[in-house]
């Protein structure tokens, strides 16, 4: 609990910088976030047995974060035609190098080799952390985009806050023992009032133009997409045999278990954004 507490300090200023200030720094603390995931996600999936083409697949993945920055002028789409590409060739040319010599000798594949899953695999990294991450970057630059990010962090925060409580105080029947297994579904109810409650409250102090009752609404779907992108990373760490996604910040398990919830709710806020004209 003491290293969780001094990571979680150290990283509070960074983040409330970035959070208040706006584009260069929220570019820089996302761009450092999504970096630290990149690599984490690509070591994990080495340990479950494939072989991504790990550097790049990060390279791949920021350049679809930045892509999402107007400043940067680079269309998504370009970034990921590209990647899909670049990254299959070099795939195959890991194959290629490995395949048998024209002398006989032992330079063959090797037995198990599923080159089609590494590129898959690569460009699933890529496009997870990127493009859902490029969104919370782009979320923040919006008109009104500190109060959207408020809206989007309270929602998760809130969310994860009172679903630990509650789980704790109440939890009995669990949801997906086999992923979670400390997750129940009184401490996941308890989340998404508390997540509902909060998105009201944004929307009812906050200058962004809805009714409580959307901002409510909002706030019930993200606090539904928080449980499925906690949910998408313990999938993921369950099938490569880890308990915590990294070492990176002591007490807390990696980075990508500090942005498993952000990286479904606030693409969503982003999108309901755009929906109601922030954008325009």
């Amino acid at each position: 609990m003491k290293r969780r507490v001094i990571a979680g300090l150290l990283a509070l200023v960074p983040v409330l910088l970035a959070f208040w200030y706006g584009e260069f720094w929220w570019v820089a603390l996302v761009f450092i976030f999504t970096s630290f995931g990149a690599y984490e996600y690509y070591v994990l999936i080495e340990r479950g047995g494939y072989r991504p083409a790990r550097w790049f697949g990060i390279v791949w993945t920021l350049a679809l974060l930045l892509s999402h920055w107007p400043r940067v002028q680079l269309e998504p789409e370009l970034v990921l035609t590209f990647g899909f590409i670049i990254v299959f060739i070099r795939i195959l040319l890991s194959q290629q190098s490995a395949a048998p010599s024209a002398e006989g000798g032992s330079t063959g594949q090797e037995p198990g080799s599923r080159p089609f899953f590494d590129w898959a695999l690569t460009a699933a990294g890529a496009v997870y952390l990127g493009l859902m991450l490029g969104q919370a970057l782009a979320l923040r630059l919006l008109p009104d985009g500190l109060y959207w990010l408020l809206l989007g962090l309270g929602v998760t925060m809130v969310n994860d806050s009172a679903a630990y409580f509650v789980g704790v105080t109440l939890g009995r029947r669990r949801i997906l023992p086999a992923l979670s297994p400390k997750k129940s579904w009184e401490g996941t109810v308890g989340g998404w009032v508390g997540a509902t409650l909060a998105g009201a409250g944004v929307a009812y102090w906050s200058p962004l133009d809805m009714t409580v009752w959307l901002g409510a609404l909002i706030g019930l779907v993200g606090g539904i997409l928080a449980l499925f992108g906690d949910l998408a990373i313990s999938m993921l760490k369950r099938q490569t045999g880890v308990k915590d996604s990294g070492v990176f910040l002591p007490g807390h398990g990696g980075f990508l278990d500090r942005l498993d919830s952000i990286m479904f709710v606030l693409p969503f806020v982003y999108q309901m954004a755009l929906l109601l004209g922030a954008g325009a």
